[in-house]
């Protein structure tokens, strides 16, 4: 099994109280490996690069202030549902800040380009058909403040607990 890694702001708690019955319904791997979250850069570098990487990350993360999040709605892809990240250029600015500093590690290898749609995954389908049947309640935007990034690391398409290798504050410099 090889490891994997990943870097995400992990959403707080009332979120993830939103959030959990629609993954334990719709997405139930997914929530056994991690809490609902953004994802900032997957895959990141190697494992056995994780340390020196997260100093790297770090000294990024330092020059970047603390920033509000409000997810609102919901978006899909073909089989997915997610929740929607209304105000999305703090995000991108700090995705944009990562990929700089780690070129060799494009966004989910490249497949969705450069700059991927920011979400968080609600419900994860074996066919369109299931997405489109699957029934998400109305929510009230909700704000929260990003204030750090995680960086993680798992074996990927298995369905263990990701566990976080640092956890990295932003504005720290």
């Amino acid at each position: 099994m090889e490891l994997t890694t990943t870097i995400m702001i992990i959403a707080p708690h009332e979120v993830q109280a939103l959030t959990a019955p629609l993954r334990r319904q719709y997405a139930l791997d997914k929530m056994i490996c991690v809490p609902a979250h953004i994802t900032i850069l997957y895959p990141f570098v190697p494992y056995e690069q994780l340390d020196a990487a997260s100093e790297k990350l770090r000294q990024i993360c330092a020059e970047i202030e603390p920033f509000d999040i409000t997810v609102e709605g919901y978006g899909n892809f073909p089989r997915f549902i997610y929740m929607k990240p209304k105000n999305e250029v703090p995000i991108r600015n700090l995705c944009h800040r990562v990929f700089e500093a780690f070129p060799d590690y494009l966004p989910f290898r490249g497949v969705y380009g450069d700059t991927p749609t920011l979400h968080m995954t609600v419900g994860e389908f074996a066919t369109e058909e299931e997405r489109a049947a699957a029934i998400m309640p109305v929510y009230k935007p909700i704000t929260f403040r990003a204030e750090r990034v995680h960086v993680m690391y798992g074996v990927e398409k298995l369905a263990l607990t990701w566990i976080a290798h640092s956890v990295i504050r932003l504005g720290e410099g």
